[in-house]
């Protein structure tokens, strides 16, 4: 019985967390099992460490280092859209949304970007 209960911790502890690099260091977030469509793109939400709600569409931020291609850098992935919204930021989609952030981290561990995040939404909160 301890088995079974041990095996079945490990599992969902692997299957429930996603990640990716705020500032260098690896963030951890949880899926809340909350799901909407937004404008024509579905929305997932995750709680970080905080307790702060953030949703995730298909679209990840990228800001590539100065002396980078990025255009070249980002035609390596899987992506469906790339926008460029300054000479180095780039607002990119991705074919699988399951994978925004293992794409992320890969991106940001290439050593070639700054960051690389999924296009965070957050709530609104009344001030």
């Amino acid at each position: 019985m301890n088995k079974i209960i041990i095996l079945l911790f490990f599992v969902l502890s692997l299957s429930a967390n996603e990640s990716y690099y705020k500032n260098g260091k690896l963030v951890d977030l949880q899926e809340i099992q909350t799901f909407r469509n937004l404008d024509d793109n579905n929305v997932k939400y995750f709680k970080n460490i905080n307790g702060q709600k953030l949703g995730i569409t298909d679209e990840i931020l990228v800001k590539c280092k100065d002396d980078v291609d990025c255009k070249s850098l980002l035609s390596k992935f899987s992506l469906t859209d790339v926008t460029n919204l300054t000479d180095t930021i780039y607002l990119v989609k991705i074919k699988d949304y399951d994978t925004i952030f293992s794409t992320s981290r890969e991106l940001f561990e290439s050593g070639d970007v700054e960051f690389a995040h999924p296009n965070f939404i957050q709530e609104k909160r009344r001030r």
